[in-house]
């Protein structure tokens, strides 16, 4: 029996069969980030349409001439109250959190209240005239498409440098034959 050729034997095949396990874990993951991806990039084309910004104008502007302080006429001296606008109906979906939309396949806008100043889109998630919903999600790292590359290198070099490591330390403990 020659314990190297056979190691190595070994290490080759289960390299192949980690590869091939990979591979297939490269291809989950990979459908797995090209999803996400996907989905993403439909939740930000849909949050920067024309429909959602021109709610979120109405709603700016709602929301912002509640919080302006109360005019005062100047010839009278009395607190002069805004009148009923076109936002009126507007800021009252606002304050319930969602704006009844129905055009451009968007049925319904889901705010984010405590988000709609900072930065952040202020869509917590956007109902489909289809009957999907949209949540925000993060755009794949980069380190996401790199793993999808290395899942089978991975897959072959583990096993194999396993086998080999161990067929090295057994051969300590085999007499050489001469």
């Amino acid at each position: 029996m020659n314990l190297r050729e056979g190691t190595r034997r070994l290490a080759l095949l289960l390299g192949a069969v980690g590869a091939i396990a990979g591979g297939f874990a490269s291809y989950v993951e990979l459908q797995a980030t090209l999803e996400q991806r996907a989905s993403h990039n439909r939740f930000e084309q849909l949050a920067a349409s024309d429909v959602v910004e021109k709610e979120r104008k109405i709603l700016q502007a709602r929301t912002r001439a509640q919080e302006t302080p109360p005019k005062i006429d100047p010839q009278t001296g009395e607190r002069v109250q805004p009148s009923p606008d076109q936002w009126s109906e507007a800021a009252e979906e606002y304050e319930r959190g969602h704006s009844e939309v129905n055009m451009g396949g968007i049925k319904t806008i889901n705010w984010d209240v405590n988000h709609v100043w900072n930065g952040s889109s202020g869509i917590y998630s956007i109902d489909m005239q289809d009957g999907q919903t949209l949540y925000p999600r993060a755009a794949p790292a980069a380190w996401e498409y790199l793993l999808v590359a290395l899942l089978p290198i991975l897959g072959f070099v583990i096993p194999w440098g396993a086998i080999r490591a161990i067929g090295w330390a057994g051969a300590g403990f085999v007499k050489p034959v001469n």
